[in-house]
């Protein structure tokens, strides 16, 4: 049984920026918490949705495609998010042994990952 999760690129279209625009990225973090991520802001902030530490080693940084400090949660578990971060952190929480994300990331930093 594959332990790693997965995650794929998909072009979109959109995106303002002088980086050219975003993508979209899905993941699939599988065996249970803890995810290996944390997230801030959200509406109740009048702030995007971010991840904004991703742990080292951890479920969300190994994945075939990693999840990136930055990246904006739009959906998670197939529920399109309305922006607030309670409403996020309830749908983390009751995910058990799947968690599906779906991220809009900055697609200069889909191209070029920073590397700390």
């Amino acid at each position: 049984m594959e332990s790693r999760g997965r995650a794929g690129l998909q072009p979109a279209g959109g995106g303002g920026g002088e980086g050219g625009g975003w993508v979209l990225v899905e993941a699939r973090l599988q065996g249970g918490a803890p995810w290996g991520f944390t997230v801030q802001g959200g509406l109740e902030h009048g702030e995007p949705l971010i991840i904004s530490k991703v742990e080292e080693g951890g479920k969300a940084d190994s994945l075939e495609q990693p999840l990136l400090v930055g990246d904006e949660i739009i959906i998670i578990n197939d529920v399109e998010l309305s922006g607030y971060r309670q409403e996020a952190i309830a749908l983390i929480k009751g995910s058990f042994r799947t968690l599906k994300l779906t991220v809009r990331r900055n697609l200069s930093e889909a191209l070029f990952p920073a590397s700390l």
